[in-house]
């Protein structure tokens, strides 16, 4: 299987090719020609066994295509030069990298100077580099986009990623390697990357938690997305639709679940359903686990105090207004605070649950916002320009003193003055953090109030002792008040704007 990239450069064509055939990275140079580096150990960092004695041997390998690998760089800004076209695009770089143990380090070459040959060998200069540095065999493509020939330029459109995407895996499929059958378009953000990385709660791990458990209770479809519904989500696998889809009660955006991993594909599913279909103790999980949101079992445990209590709360926490109120129900709602006493609550929904991630930030928060008593957005852009004022007066006050350690000769009076300044710096650092986190206040206030939305129709959608039409009841009394405080919000902000043009 190889997974292929290719995007273009603008700044530096030796930068690129040093890069490429840097030996610490790269293995045998110039196969076709099979010049070993076996004496030259600067140029190698893996070993492979040799036949006798156990002694080793270390190569490289760097091809060049239309050009001597050694001066692939100076050759290539020639073709640029003659033609007149040394600005834009200067080169394309590429890579092709298979699965770890999949093909050895020859194959891996020679299958990245066929894929290039067959593409652009015959008008183009290609610099082919296999490399072992990250822990998998991968080739780097480093192409010039300028024919030797007539000189013109190759563009930078989707279509030559997907020439090379599907080159490399007919070439991977003529040599009886696996190709990517689902590829993405898109990769995984950065920030959501290395959360999954660290086990943190993120969308795509809950989606997957959620999966997993509707999976090893259900015995079909219908069940599936029933288990899913109580946990938070919608499912759809329609017999029409290719692709099942998953997504939170409270968002429009659907996940094909083929994205979460191999195994969550609709055969894959299906053969794990077929499976339980065979297994009785799997419709007795299932039934267990709806039991506490039947009507029956509602009518045998009556609900308690508490209950009433919980849900007066999680119903009226959407309807709050000012943001000392909704902060203070948020910090409930994620579990920073108890609702009475110590009471924690864990939060329902998949959106709270992957909020928790940022629960740090919303922390410093809700205790600026109590601490202040901020309420309306005047307020904190109060708070920010007074912290503005205190910044520059501890700046200037600094200032002052690093003037006077400059000059100052005496060592014990120098050290005072390090010591003053470096409480002017934390007292500055302090200042920095409150505005910052008064800034942040207004930014998440919008996806505050969704949370506690999503964690309202989750709270409902769970509620044992409300019947369907009660739920769509409240619902439609929920939507009917929001569109109350959005219209109030209009009015307000379009009095504020008439203010503004009359001053």
């Amino acid at each position: 299987m190889a997974v292929t990239k290719i995007w273009a450069i603008h700044d530096s064509i030796s930068r690129v090719v040093e890069y490429c055939s840097n030996p610490d990275k790269t293995r045998q140079k110039d196969l076709e020609q099979i010049i070993l580096y076996a004496s030259d150990k600067k140029k190698t960092t893996q070993k492979e066994e040799g036949e006798e004695g156990g002694k080793s041997e270390e190569f490289c390998a760097v091809t060049g295509i239309n050009c001597n690998a050694d001066t692939a760089a100076r050759e290539m800004e020639n073709v640029l030069r003659r033609f007149g076209k040394t600005s834009g695009n200067i080169l394309y770089h590429a890579y092709q990298s298979f699965r770890p143990g999949e093909v050895s380090a020859e194959e891996c070459h020679l299958l990245g100077v066929e894929t290039a040959r067959r593409l652009w060998g015959e008008n183009h200069q290609v610099l082919v580099a296999t490399h072992f540095n990250t822990g998998t065999y991968h080739n780097h493509l480093v192409l010039c986009p300028v024919n030797m020939w007539n000189g013109k330029k190759l563009e930078a459109r989707y279509s030559l990623y997907y020439s090379l995407r599907s080159m490399s895996d007919r070439i991977c499929k003529e040599h009886g390697l696996s190709v990517v059958n689902n590829p993405q378009r898109h990769k995984t953000a950065r920030s959501v990357y290395f959360a999954e990385k660290r086990g943190e709660p993120t969308r795509f791990n809950l989606m997957r938690e959620a999966l997993d458990k509707a999976l090893s209770l259900s015995s079909s479809w219908y069940e599936m997305t029933i288990v899913l519904r109580k946990l938070g989500y919608i499912f759809d696998c329609d017999v029409y639709r290719k692709y099942p889809t998953i997504r939170p009660l409270h968002s429009k955006k659907c996940t094909r679940t083929f994205r979460l991993g191999p195994k969550y594909d609709k055969e894959a599913m299906t053969e794990r359903i077929l499976d339980n279909q065979r297994d009785f103790r799997v419709t007795e999980s299932y039934f267990a686990f709806l039991r506490p949101y039947t009507r029956e079992y509602a009518r045998k445990n009556p609900p308690s105090q508490m209950y009433y209590r919980r849900r007066d709360f999680y119903f009226n926490a959407i309807h709050v207004t000012g943001y000392l109120s909704l902060f203070r129900c948020i910090a409930i709602i994620l579990g920073i605070a108890p609702l009475y006493e110590r009471q924690y609550q864990k939060p329902l929904s998949p959106e709270c649950r992957e909020a928790c991630r940022r629960l740090d930030r919303y922390s410093d928060e809700v205790a600026l916002v109590c601490r202040e008593g901020f309420e309306t957005v005047e307020d904190i852009q109060a708070f920010i320009a007074r912290m503005n004022t205190e910044i520059d007066e501890a700046t200037a006050a600094r200032n002052k003193i690093r003037n006077k350690q400059r000059n100052c000769t005496d060592a014990v009076k120098k050290e005072e003055l390090k010591k003053q300044c470096s409480a002017c710096t934390t007292v500055l650092a302090d200042l920095r953090k409150r505005k910052k986190t008064a800034c942040n206040i207004i930014e998440d206030s919008p996806r505050l109030r969704e949370l506690a939305e999503s964690e309202f129709e989750a709270r409902l959608e769970n509620d044992p002792y409300l019947t369907e039409r009660e739920k769509r009841v409240i619902r439609q009394e929920a939507f009917a008040e929001k569109e109350k405080q959005d219209a109030g919000q209009r009015h307000i902000f379009a009095e504020r704007k008439e203010t503004q043009y009359e001053r």
